[in-house]
């Protein structure tokens, strides 16, 4: 059995951007479906408790699960489709995209795609980083808000920029706060971009808050320090921390040991870009934006007519940038499809990116990942988890093979596994041009294979034989 839905214009992904993308798209009088992946609408920045969950007074939740009600709310009353447990694996022709919903398989056909599919941590990677208790902090933070489950009882935040702090705040409010947080860069380094600050007062008043949080719980925070390596014998039971320089290099003696259960370690964000690259996109390299992104305008279309991105995929800027080019998307998707737009309303949208976004070029300047913090990466450290892939047979392909990224996927496996690269991925690109001595960006990102994620053959037999 399959299923076709028939849209206006698809949007790919029912975060902040996607969400608002598609309210616009339907005051505009379109047809519009949301595809997501998981259960609830609302993406990372307004995840939602399970619907197993019973919460008789939204008004007694923390604002974390109640900061998107009035969105989620105005999307259900504007007729907007919503379609969760939604997967997309496959687009073989323009406009149309193959998807699994729930085990069933199905084609949406769209006048207009808006990818917004959002993006994915950037993990530590070092000796022990594959050991139980080491993860991501969002996946500590996902731990809490989906299932409040606190994910050990002694816990360290360590890794580079703002996220480290609303996890710390959710592992606080939840009993668990941090042991202390392992920042690697330092406030001297921030001050000369402090003037670049006026006019987000909503931005640094959220930080102070953030801070008195900390400073409430006294959880201690370390600036210029990197985890070098994470022990234990069947789990985690310490954390080796140094102190660092500007560039996230370890200084030689200056090593500490700090006890722990947990380790969060993350250096921001990164694109996924899996669905752009899929259905053909250009994409260019821009390390302050988190990596490899769709190249687009200020309509936010990319190189492939009709198809349009916002949010994080088009670059790491935060939940207020990515609704901005929510916006702005979905009034030029309308506009292609003979819908009159007004120009204020695309003047003012585009006021609130270019705001947003130069809080976010802030932040880009602030926290990129830092060059030495891959120092740490030692030959045997495991890069690929999933196929068990090494740093040193990584760097051992350096020489064959050149940048050329995707012949070392062929040549290792790394990258064929169950997440298709998406951990591991950053990883093999910094590990190759440092070894060939190349600037970031020279190697290619992994080319995405359809099906974009794991999907049953028998499925898609299914849909085959609906076909004939």
């Amino acid at each position: 059995m399959s299923f076709t839905i028939d849209a206006d214009i698809a949007v790919i992904g029912a975060g902040p951007a996607g969400l608002t993308a598609a309210l616009v798209a339907a005051k505009g009088g379109a047809r519009v479906t949301v595809l997501d992946e998981y259960p609830e609408p609302g993406g990372q920045f307004y995840k939602q408790l399970p619907a197993e969950f019973t919460v008789p007074d939204r008004t007694r939740l923390d604002r974390d699960y109640t900061k998107g009600d009035a969105l989620l709310a105005q999307v259900k009353a504007a007729g907007v489709t919503l379609s969760p447990e939604t997967l997309v694996w496959g687009s073989f022709e323009a406009g149309t995209l193959a998807v699994m919903r729930r085990g069933e398989g199905g084609t949406v056909r769209a006048g207009k795609i808006i990818v917004a599919s959002g993006a994915y941590e950037r993990p530590g990677v070092f000796p022990g980083w594959d050991l139980p208790g080491v993860m991501t902090p969002g996946g500590a933070q996902t731990l809490v808000k989906n299932q409040n489950i606190v994910p050990g009882k002694r816990i360290v935040l360590a890794g580079s920029g703002p996220f480290l702090l609303p996890v710390a705040r959710t592992l606080i409010v939840a009993g668990a706060a941090p042991v202390g947080i392992y920042e690697t860069t330092h406030p001297l380094a921030w001050a000369k971009h402090a003037l670049r600050l006026w006019g987000h007062w909503d931005r640094v008043g959220e930080a102070l808050a953030y801070r008195r949080t900390l400073a409430a719980a006294k959880v201690p925070v370390h600036f210029r320090h990197v985890v070098v390596r994470a022990e234990g014998r069947e789990s985690l039971e310490r954390v080796v921390i140094a102190q660092c320089d500007g560039e996230g290099r370890a200084i030689p003696g200056t090593e500490r040991t700090e006890a722990a259960d947990t380790l969060c370690v993350g250096y921001g964000f990164i694109p996924a870009v899996q669905t752009t690259r899929m259905l053909g996109c250009e994409h260019r390299y821009n390390r302050k934006t988190g990596g490899w992104v769709p190249v687009h305008g200020a309509d936010m279309e990319t190189s492939i007519p009709g198809v349009f991105v916002a949010g994080e995929v088009a670059g790491i800027g935060g939940a207020y940038a990515a609704m901005a080019e929510g916006t702005l998307a979905a009034l030029s998707a309308l506009r292609q499809l003979g819908v009159a737009v007004t120009t204020s309303a695309v003047t003012s949208a585009l006021q609130e990116r270019t705001h947003r976004r130069a809080f976010a070029a802030l932040v880009g300047d602030l926290f990129t990942v830092q060059a030495g913090v891959y120092d740490a990466v030692t030959d045997d450290t495991l890069v690929c988890r999933c196929e068990e892939v090494t740093a040193g047979e990584v760097r051992a392909c350096a020489q064959p093979w050149g940048a050329h990224v995707n012949f070392v996927k062929g040549a290792t496996r790394c990258g064929m596994g169950y997440c298709q690269g998406r951990i591991c991925g950053s990883t093999v690109e910094e590990l190759l041009t440092r070894k060939l001595g190349l600037p970031p960006g020279s190697v290619d990102g992994f080319r995405p294979r359809t099906p974009l994620k794991p999907v049953r053959v028998g499925d898609m037999a299914g849909l085959a034989s609906d076909d004939r």
